[in-house]
């Protein structure tokens, strides 16, 4: 048990500012979780649910803080929260189809999304793999990268198959977060110059040469409302369904202006035209009600998120914290990045939640497990002396 003692040693390595940052989102989503379902017949409660999830999630947070991470290293919890996380994604397979995807299991009171737990498992089966790696003084080899790839390209392979194009993207992005951080040097500077070269050739394509980023898409092993995600960043009108949700996202975060129409007085979100606006589109009914101002303070405080918690992985010396750190990252910064980036009509709309943001319980609690344990390596962290 912790001692009031250990809790006065440790608290100058508490993160308060991280922890603020966290209590500010999650003030900014209920109010968008509001304004968004209030007046929608059969959303009334939402904005009450989205509350006892966060309550619920800052509950895991300080239990976790409380916990030495070290805890979750154990190879025998990690292979049983990954074999129960595969066992949960193998039957997601079999449940009703969901908009043309098979995502979430039916429990009462709510809905699991095992995918979710997929992306937790596999950042921390790989962090734990890579920290033994470490710890051994072992140089990363082909064989090393073979079996983290199949720890993560587990989930991933079984997310496909719901399908979940947007998790699988997100799945992707959390893994070249750890292995920018496993590379040395020079293949780090080769794939970051790669990345930058493909996100680059992605806006020229679409905004220089449209008709032939078109034909690409058409090329794509995708269903057809897979690759209606990535034509409305051409023009929303040729995506049918996904191209009206764009749409109206667009025009309701240019109905906020600079200072927002005010909460609830927003004629697109109160007006029901952006569909699912709760989660995925959840960022334009900010921007319609707070305006440019409050989408900015949104994404400063992001940053901000981000910042510290490359703060706490760059200052601890345990590799484990490191590699679970750059992960969480990865997970984060990618889906910021793309759900604001589709709410705008720069990025395919990839049905990815805004962290911390969009309505939904899986994904809320499972943000708050993984930020508590960014927290319990701050407060454990062994400084790293020059």
């Amino acid at each position: 048990m912790v001692s009031f003692d250990w809790l006065k040693r440790h608290a100058k390595d508490f993160d308060l500012v991280l922890l603020l940052v966290l209590i500010a989102i999650s003030i900014i989503s209920f109010l968008g979780v509001y304004s968004s379902t209030v007046t929608r017949a059969g959303l009334e409660t939402y904005y009450q649910k989205q509350i006892i999830w966060q309550m619920l999630g800052f509950s895991v947070f300080f239990g976790l803080v409380l916990t030495d991470y070290r805890t979750f290293t154990n190879t025998r919890i990690l292979t049983i929260g990954y074999g129960i996380t595969m066992v949960l994604l193998v039957v997601v397979l079999f449940m009703p189809e969901i908009n043309g995807q098979r995502s979430w299991i039916p429990l009462p009171g709510f809905q699991l999304q095992p995918s979710e737990l997929g992306k937790l498992f596999a950042i921390m089966g790989m962090a734990a793999y890579l920290a033994k790696i470490k710890e051994k003084e072992e140089e990363f080899t082909l064989h090393h990268f073979i079996r983290v790839a199949a720890i993560w390209g587990g989930p991933l392979f079984l997310i496909m198959l719901e399908p979940d194009l947007g998790q699988g993207l997100v799945m992707v992005g959390l893994f070249c977060a750890i292995m920018f951080v496993v590379l040395n040097r020079k293949p780090l500077l080769i794939f970051g110059s790669l990345a930058g070269l493909l996100v680059t050739l992605y806006f020229v394509a679409i905004y220089a040469f449209p008709q032939y980023y078109l034909k690409f898409v058409e090329m794509l092993p995708l269903k057809p409302y897979q690759k209606a995600r990535f034509v409305v960043v051409i023009d929303p009108a040729l995506a049918k369904d996904w191209g009206y949700q764009v749409q109206q996202a667009i025009i309701a975060i240019g109905n906020g202006g600079l200072p927002g129409k005010g909460l609830l007085q927003g004629s697109q979100t109160q007006g029901a035209f952006v569909p699912e606006q709760q989660t995925d589109m959840i960022f334009s009914a900010i921007g319609e009600d707070f305006g440019f101002i409050g989408t900015s303070i949104l994404i400063i405080l992001f940053f901000i998120m981000l910042q510290r918690m490359v703060k706490i992985a760059t200052t601890t010396s345990d590799p484990f914290g490191t590699y679970f750190i750059a992960g969480a990252i990865g997970m984060f910064g990618f889906q910021i990045f793309e759900n604001i980036g589709m709410n705008l009509a720069v990025m395919p709309a990839a049905g990815i939640t805004l962290p911390f943001v969009s309505y939904g319980g899986t994904s809320l609690l499972t943000n708050f497990i993984i930020m508590g344990i960014v927290q319990s390596i701050a407060i454990r962290r062994r400084k790293l002396r020059f």
